[in-house]
């Protein structure tokens, strides 16, 4: 019973990052621009790729992100760290290449 309770207040608290992280997100560096439209799926602009998809499923404290863009190529999808905070995102990609994204943390600010 009790472990119900908890997997209850986890699921609360993933839901509640979903909601706030629905919407536009533009790197502090302003060289990604990050469109989370769904759940499960967001698009990514930046100086080399113009609205390409992307899939994530949240968890406690990462976020597992594959591409499903237009160059239907094989990548497996990749689990980082991240946190969110009012209007601020941060994702730590320096522990392992997820494809169309520099190997490190990025900081992302909403978009009003």
């Amino acid at each position: 019973m009790v472990f119900i309770v908890f997997a209850g207040c986890s699921k609360d608290k993933i839901e509640t990052k979903r909601e706030k992280l629905l919407g536009t997100w533009v790197s502090i560096d302003k060289t990604d621009t990050l469109y989370f439209t769904t759940d499960d799926d967001f698009f990514k602009s930046s100086g080399y790729m113009i609205s390409d998809h992307f899939d994530y499923k949240l968890f406690d404290d990462s976020i597992e992100i594959g591409y499903r863009g237009r160059l239907y190529i094989l990548i497996y999808p990749t689990k980082h760290k991240y946190s969110i905070d009012n209007n601020n995102l941060v994702i730590d990609f320096s522990n392992k290449r997820c494809y169309g994204f520099p190997l490190k943390e990025m900081q992302y600010l909403k978009e009003k």
